[in-house]
């Protein structure tokens, strides 16, 4: 089985996964919805308020519901043994991460895409074709957060008090990525889709690029300890 090959079929096995049991996404679409809601109790909202505090409300729920679906990353195989199976199979073991990495982003989009018309019902938000580049934002910052998060989750994966330690590990690092997201968020909110958008969509790619190569060529070192 090539490179290829091994990574289709660990992305194919966690998505079917998920697919039977949900205990992945539902946790983080309540979650999402959860503090969207909170918020929408809290502050009264519309106007300048969607520009000031939406786009931060967002990435913060986005941010703290990825955690919830990075501790489980390799949760199934450590529990049933698989994960040393995995690793000692002959092959790149740099295909698990990778194949890890793509579903755990396909999780958080679909976590997106699923809160984005909440979003815009609890913070008013108008529909319209000018919100097309929210969803490169979403693309390019979920790819930051699940680079660096299945990275940090195998490093995590061992400890005693790994959902403690995972948040506390990876925060700090995605935390310039995550002061993208909202400034580009804010700048397709505000309908300002020039240089600044541009900027921070760059700022994204070339994050995710660097630390997508680390993770990848560190990931059999980490995976070991």
């Amino acid at each position: 089985m090539n490179f290829y090959q091994r990574t289709v079929a660990i992305l194919h096995k966690d998505l079917r996964a998920e697919w039977r049991t949900k205990e992945r996404l539902s946790p983080m679409v309540f979650f999402v919805l959860l503090v969207l809601l909170v918020f929408n109790f809290s502050f009264e909202l519309g106007g300048a308020a969607l520009h000031e505090i939406g786009p931060g409300v967002l990435w913060s729920s986005y941010v703290f519901a990825s955690l919830l679906s990075l501790n489980r990353t390799f949760a199934a195989e450590s529990e049933n043994g698989s994960l040393d199976g995995l690793l000692l199979a002959p092959g790149d073991r740099s295909a698990l991460y990778l194949g890890k990495m793509l579903g755990n982003l396909i999780f958080l989009l679909a976590v997106q895409l699923l809160s984005l018309p909440f979003f815009a019902l609890f913070f008013n938000l108008s529909i319209g074709f000018y919100l097309w580049p929210l969803l490169l934002v979403f693309l390019f910052g979920s790819s930051s957060l699940a680079a660096v998060g299945t990275l940090f989750a195998a490093m995590s994966n061992n400890m005693r008090l790994r959902e403690l330690l995972l948040p506390l590990l990876l925060l700090p690092l995605i935390l310039p990525a995550v002061l993208s997201c909202v400034a580009s968020t804010a700048a397709v909110l505000a309908q300002n889709q020039g240089e600044k958008l541009y900027i921070h969509l760059q700022m994204l790619g070339v994050y995710t690029l660097v630390f997508a190569v680390l993770s990848f060529l560190l990931f059999e070192y980490v995976i070991e300890e």
